[in-house]
C-alpha cells in the first residue's frame, strides 16, 4: 500500500489510505468471538520496553501492545497503522510522517508527534541501552512539525528506512509511563495496540486483555495467556490435550507427527533466522581466521538439518536468509571436509592440548541444545577439545553483551532474524564494528574497516541494482573471513488447532492471533 507514496503525491496517498482503512476502523461487534487463546512458548520475557527488547517473541507481543506504525505483511507490504503516511524529500534526507488522529493510550494520554519525538529522542540516546540502535543509526534527529506529523532528519539516505518504522523498536510508549516509572516502565508497558498487559508471573505466564477503546477493528480474542512452558514435549503434549491453543517451536523431531494429526495444523515457513556459531574474532583462538575457517569444514550443516532438526531448517549457503532482498549463493561453500579442517588447523599452528569453550542456550531455537552437542561432537572428531555449557537464557544474553574487554565468549550458539526483509539487517546489523556489544548485538566481535566502507555506501545507495552489488561484495568478504560456523536457516514453526482459522504467520518469525476466528 505504501510503495506509490513517491510517486503520487502525499495528500492523494493520503486520501487513498484513509479509504482503504475504513474497513480496518469500521464499527464491530463489541463481544469478542474467543475468550481466551492459551498460547506455549519455551521462554520467559525480559523486557516489555520496545527500544531494549532484543528476541523476536517478545518484540512480536510489544507489537500487540503498542502497535507499530506500520505493520508488515508476510510478503513484506506495508499497511498503515500509528502512522497513516510519508514523504520523502528529493535528496532522502528528509522524512515526513503523518501520525494517525484520535488515538489515546490505555492510560488516557493522546498518542501524537510529541510522543514520537520522546521515543526518537529516546532512541539516539546513547546513555540508554538500545541494542538494535543500529537500525535507525541513519536518524539524525525528530522534530515535531504539528500535532500530527514528526520529520525525520536523517544523516544520508537510506533505502530501507520504511519498512525498518514497521519496528517495535520505534513504537511509542506512553510519556505519562514514562515518567511515571522512569526505567522501570520496561515492567509496566502502556501503549495503544489492540491489547493491553494485565498480569505477568515470571517463570509462569503473561496475561493480555483486548483493549476496549482500542481505535482499530476490535480483536476476536478477548483475553490471550503466554504459558511459560521451558520443556518442549510438554508443550506438544498440553497442545494435543487442548491444555493449550498454539505450540510455538514443537520440536523438530515431531513437526511431521503433528502435521499428520488432523485436530492439529503446522505452520512452517522459511525464515529470516539464520543459526550460526558465533567465533570470537579479537579474542582467543578463533582469532585466528584459518582456524574460524577450519571449524566450518569440520561441521556437517546438512547432516544437522536432516539428522537433528528434520528438515525444519535448510543449510546456509551464504552470509544471510535466501528470502532476504541482497542475498547471494555463495560460490565457495564450505562443504563438511574434516580432513581439509584438520590441514588448516595444522597451518594455523593450533594447540590440540587447549580446551575449547563452548556456549549454548536450551529452549531458544529449535533444538539448540542438540545442535550444539553435535557440533561439540564434529569438533571432537577432528581433535579439538571443547567443553559445552548450557545457560538460561536472561544469563546468555547478558553474557552476549559484554564488551571485548570483559567478553567470556569463544564459541557460543546464536540466532539472528532480520524484522524485515533486507539484506541490511543482516549485514550491517551482526558484522559492522559499530554493533561490536556492548553497542549492539554483533557478539563475534567482527570489525573490519574496509567491509564498513562498503555497507555504509550500501546504506547510501538508493539505486537497488547498484545496491545489491555492494551487498554482494559485503557478503564475499565476510563469508570468507568466517565469524561464524555458518550452520542453517531455520523455518518458523508454528503448530496450533486445525479449528483456528486466519492466523498471520510471518517468516520473520512472528504471529498474530488478533482477529482468528475457532470454528
Amino acid at each position: 500500500m505504501l510503495k506509490g507514496f513517491r510517486r503520487f503525491g502525499f495528500a492523494m496517498a493520503l486520501a487513498v489510505l484513509a479509504a482503504t482503512m475504513m474497513i480496518f476502523t469500521a464499527p464491530v461487534e463489541a463481544k469478542a468471538q474467543i475468550n481466551t487463546l492459551t498460547i506455549g512458548i519455551g521462554v520467559d520475557a525480559d523486557t516489555f520496553n520496545p527500544q531494549e527488547q532484543t528476541t523476536t517473541l517478545f518484540q512480536n507481543m510489544c507489537d500487540l501492545i503498542y502497535d507499530n506504525l506500520f505493520f508488515q505483511e508476510p510478503d513484506g507490504n506495508l499497511v498503515p497503522r500509528l502512522a497513516t503516511g510519508y514523504e520523502v524529500s528529493k535528496d532522502g534526507l528528509t522524512w515526513t510522517i503523518k501520525l494517525r488522529k484520535g488515538v489515546k493510550y490505555t492510560d488516557g494520554t493522546p498518542f501524537n508527534a510529541q510522543a514520537m519525538k520522546v521515543t526518537f529522542d529516546r532512541i539516539l540516546n546513547p546513555k540508554l541501552r538500545v541494542p538494535l540502535r543500529f537500525a535507525v543509526s541513519m536518524v539524525k534527529s525528530c522534530d515535531v512539525v504539528d500535532d500530527y506529523t514528526i520529520k525525520l532528519n536523517l544523516k544520508y539516505p537510506f533505502a530501507p528506512l520504511a519498512p525498518t518504522l514497521s519496528m517495535a523498536l520505534v513504537t511509542a510508549m506512553s510519556p505519562t509511563a514514562i515518567k511515571k516509572y522512569g526505567e522501570d516502565v520496561r515492567q509496566h508497558p502502556v501503549g495503544a495496540g489492540p491489547y493491553v498487559l494485565t498480569e505477568w508471573v515470571k517463570g509462569d505466564r503473561i496475561v493480555m486483555v483486548r483493549n476496549k477503546d482500542y481505535y482499530g477493528k476490535k480483536p476476536t480474542v478477548e483475553k490471550i495467556v503466554w504459558k511459560v512452558v521451558p520443556e518442549v514435549s510438554t508443550r506438544e503434549a498440553m497442545l494435543r490435550s487442548g491444555e493449550i491453543d498454539v505450540c510455538y517451536k514443537p520440536s523438530p523431531a515431531n513437526v511431521a507427527a503433528l502435521d499428520a494429526d488432523s485436530n492439529l495444523k503446522v505452520d512452517a515457513p522459511l525464515d529470516t533466522r539464520t543459526i550460526f556459531m558465533g567465533l570470537n574474532c579479537q579474542k582467543g583462538i578463533t582469532k585466528n581466521k584459518l582456524v574460524r575457517q577450519a571449524f566450518n569444514y569440520a561441521v556437517d550443516k546438512r547432516a544437522i538439518v536432516k539428522k537433528i532438526l528434520f528438515g525444519t531448517a535448510q543449510a546456509m549457503d551464504g552470509p544471510c536468509s535466501p528470502i532476504l532482498f541482497g542475498y547471494k549463493k555463495m560460490a565457495n561453500q564450505y562443504d563438511y571436509d574434516p580432513e581439509k579442517a584438520k590441514a588448516l588447523l595444522k597451518k594455523a599452528g593450533f594447540d590440540f592440548n587447549q580446551v575449547v569453550k563452548m556456549r549454548t542456550p536450551n529452549g531458544r531455537y529449535l533444538f539448540d541444545k542438540q545442535v550444539s552437542e553435535t557440533v561439540q561432537a564434529f569438533l571432537q572428531a577432528i581433535g579439538v577439545k571443547v567443553e559445552l555449557r548450557t545457560y538460561d537464557w536472561p544469563t546468555y544474553v547478558a553474557g552476549l553483551l559484554k564488551p571485548i574487554e570483559e567478553s567470556e565468549l569463544e564459541v557460543f550458539l546464536l540466532g539472528w532474524g532480520p524484522l524485515f526483509l533486507d539484506a541490511d539487517m543482516a549485514l550491517y546489523g551482526q558484522f559492522t564494528c559499530a554493533v561490536n556489544p556492548p553497542k549492539g548485538l554483533g557478539s563475534a566481535f567482527y570489525c573490519n574497516a574496509e567491509y564498513d566502507k562498503i555497507m555504509l555506501a550500501s546504506r547510501r545507495e538508493m539505486d537497488p541494482k547498484k545496491r545489491k552489488a555492494l551487498l554482494f561484495k559485503a557478503s564475499d568478504m565476510v563469508w570468507d573471513d568466517c565469524p561464524w560456523i555458518w550452520l542453517h536457516v531455520e523455518k518458523f514453526v508454528l503448530a496450533y488447532k486445525n479449528n483456528i482459522k486466519g492466523m498471520v504467520v510471518t517468516p520473520t518469525e512472528k504471529f498474530y492471533p488478533t482477529y482468528i476466528t475457532m470454528q
